[in-house]
């Protein structure tokens, strides 16, 4: 009896704000109406108390529901995070050469053609190039070398052997030797047979013992003297950069005159696409060196947008099971709240019984439950979110990298709506209990236990 006198007391204390709902409710306010009422209930502060309390009472319960809740946003915004480094990882494995080239090599026969046998080895060589680069739909062809056998140099009194690579300067613009300092191989450099050379990081440390400016120096291979005009530090396909680049044209005059080349690499047309220009290409290459079209064990072709495009949508298949993963806890954090609310309602039935029948509306009960679903759903999401981004920050910051990671990163975009799906999701779990605390007539609530 002295519980119910108390309660009594505080509801016949209704503040302004209570008071100018119920006129509302019972006068068939407006929407608008409806959102002023909900905003003068904000900042009530007599009601946030009473919150207060009402948490309190129920620590341990209150904690673990916006555990639940906490750790939900918290793995769906770490997820996103790692999953963003892991796609940024993986696409920089293609940023040493164009995303529009492709890459073709001589391989071996596997079919006989016009009286040749089987099993010959197809040797491309520099007039490909003009015979590619008249093709529509090319946009610019490149030859690469690479000599077998290593090369000593040598610098003062350091020497060491390494392999030299004859690149083009169209070769240069579609490889995109990942420079430390220095300049690509151009037009002249080519054009003039120009002794000059970038070399790898590894080759700068072992003759020039890591010099912070090498570029100018000039190193020997053999009697023959280079000017280092670059220092790189990555290059497709090399898994150290220990090799020395030199113009193609002074790779012929200075070491092998003979005009075969390892690779041609060339880029196609905006508005094109490999697949289309393959065939007669294919035919093209095929006349010149004897094989038929159909072999595709003549040549060894590597289109870098076809890998790209795999790589894409590998990324997407990731990044969407990313989500269901880490959406999916975050609806688990919110089952807690509705089963944590849906109990809370149940031990407050005869407090709302109470309500009700000194003139609480079913307004003002439904608010209550839905005020208090919402506190634990926002504030519980806040700190999750703020946990994960400053965890995938972190890491960030950390400069933890691999060949497929690096640079995790949360979009402000993505992590804002994430609290909003929460906050909706919160609200729809608090909807069933709240509205199942408005059907509760005074009579039953009275009876109830």
């Amino acid at each position: 009896m002295k519980a119910r006198r108390l309660l009594s007391s505080r509801m016949m204390k209704k503040s302004l704000n209570e008071r100018v709902a119920l006129s509302i409710c019972k006068t068939g306010a407006s929407g608008t109406n409806y959102s002023l009422w909900a905003i003068q209930l904000m900042i009530d502060f007599e009601r946030w108390t009473e919150l207060g309390q009402s948490l309190s009472k129920h620590k341990l319960r209150t904690g673990l529901t916006a555990f639940g809740v906490s750790w939900g946003i918290f793995m769906l915004v770490l997820l996103l995070g790692m999953g963003k480094g892991l796609e940024r990882g993986t696409m920089t494995l293609f940023q040493d050469t164009a995303l529009n080239s492709v890459w073709i090599g001589g391989g071996k026969t596997s079919q006989s053609y016009k009286g040749l046998t089987p099993g010959r080895t197809v040797g491309l060589e520099i007039g490909d190039v003009a015979l590619l680069e008249n093709l529509p739909g090319v946009e610019a062809v490149g030859p690469t070398k690479l000599l077998d056998k290593g090369y000593v140099m040598r610098y003062g009194k350091n020497t060491g052997a390494f392999q030299i690579n004859g690149i083009s300067a169209v070769n240069a613009e579609i490889q995109k030797l990942a420079l430390l300092s220095g300049r690509q191989i151009n037009q002249l450099d080519e054009r003039e047979s120009r002794k000059v050379a970038i070399i790898g990081a590894r080759v700068n440390d072992v003759l020039m013992k890591n010099q912070l400016s090498p570029v100018g120096k000039t190193i020997y291979v053999g009697e023959t003297p280079f000017t280092v005009i670059g220092v790189y530090n990555k290059a497709l396909g090399e898994q150290s950069p220990n090799r020395v680049y030199i113009p193609y044209a002074t790779l012929r005059q200075v070491f092998d005159p003979a005009p075969t080349v390892n690779m041609l690499a060339l880029t196609v047309s905006p508005g094109y696409s490999w697949p289309d220009l393959k065939p007669e290409a294919i035919r093209l290459l095929s006349q010149r060196h004897r094989f038929d079209p159909n072999d595709s064990a003549a040549l060894e072709i590597y289109d870098i947008s076809d890998e790209v495009k795999k790589v894409e949508s590998l990324m997407s298949g990731i990044r969407l099971f990313m989500i269901i993963v880490g959406t999916g806890t975050l609806m688990a954090g919110c089952v807690g709240v509705s089963n944590t609310m849906l109990v809370t309602v149940k031990e407050r039935t005869r407090e709302f019984g109470i309500r009700k029948a000194i003139g609480a509306s079913s307004a003002d009960i439904l608010f209550m439950v839905l005020h208090e679903t919402l506190v634990i759903t926002l504030a519980a999401g806040y700190v999750g979110l703020i946990a994960g981004v400053g965890l995938v920050e972190l890491i960030s910051q950390a400069g933890i990298e691999s060949d497929y990671f690096r640079d995790p990163q949360v979009d402000l975009s993505i992590a804002i709506s994430a609290l909003g799906v929460l906050i909706l999701a919160g609200l729809i779990a608090g909807y069933l209990p709240a509205r199942q605390a408005v059907r509760v007539s005074p009579i039953e609530a009275l009876r109830h236990e």
